[in-house]
């Protein structure tokens, strides 16, 4: 029973199939006779086709349009990319160009010529700045007859010092800029001068006073000019009399 009932189903539904099939051809065929016919029709069927292709030719013009207005600036971008790359590699080649030239090795050490001469340069002042000040402070003292030799003797060592390391930080910094200019005789003609002594100084006084003041005013003036009108005391009498009152106290 079942089997009959399936078998007249799938034949209905094959016949239906084939009715439909010859009723959408006849159809199709009816509209395609009546298109080529009856004018209105025409006319309606071609414009619609007309329309429809129209529309679906603008948006593929728009499109192609943007899309090459897309490419143009992407092309765009990467040429003015690779232009700063290109450039960036440039600065950085330069820029270690740079500092090879300005690299200098300063007592051991690598660094650039500006910091090694600002290192100079600030000890070297800091020394200048603490050398004037002592050597104006000590003239109250030094000027005290026999007694000021002392601050005499300790002032003039601390110059000396203090010329001795400015001279030597100069001269590293010649190493450091071009060793075969720097000389280091300069250094270690100012670094070798000894100080006499107090009892050494005395003594000199004591037994030539004219040769030691005819020294110092002959070194002073090959330098400065402010010792030309100061007048040359008269180591007489008096002197004698005052060297031999101090006596041997030192």
């Amino acid at each position: 029973m079942f089997k009959k009932t399936l078998t007249l189903s799938i034949g209905s539904f094959k016949i239906i199939f084939k009715t439909s099939r010859i009723l959408v051809f006849l159809l199709f065929l009816g509209f395609f006779v009546a298109s080529h016919t009856i004018t209105a029709l025409a006319a309606i069927t071609s414009t619609a086709i007309s329309a429809i292709a129209g529309t679906t030719s603008t948006v593929m013009g728009r499109s192609k349009t943007k899309t090459l207005d897309l490419t143009t600036q992407n092309n765009r971008l990467r040429a003015d990319l690779d232009v700063e790359k290109r450039r960036a590699s440039s600065l950085v080649t330069e820029n270690a160009r740079i500092r090879r030239i300005d690299a200098v090795t300063f007592r051991g050490r690598s660094t650039t010529i500006k910091e090694a001469t600002q290192e100079v340069l600030d000890s070297t002042m800091t020394r200048t700045t603490r050398s004037t000040l002592a050597n104006v402070s000590s003239i109250p003292g030094e000027s005290i007859p026999f007694y000021g030799i002392a601050i005499v003797v300790a002032a003039t060592a601390y110059e000396l010092k203090a010329a001795c390391d400015n001279m030597t930080d100069l001269y590293d910094l010649q190493v450091a800029l071009d060793p075969d200019t720097a000389r280091s005789d300069d250094r270690s003609a100012v670094c070798a001068l000894q100080v006499p002594t107090k009892q050494e100084v005395w003594l000199g006084i004591k037994k030539s006073p004219q040769i030691a003041w005819d020294t110092s005013i002959t070194t002073l003036g090959s330098v400065t000019d402010s010792v030309k009108n100061i007048d040359t005391p008269e180591f007489g009498g008096m002197w004698q009399r005052f060297t031999n009152w101090i006596g041997g106290r030192f």
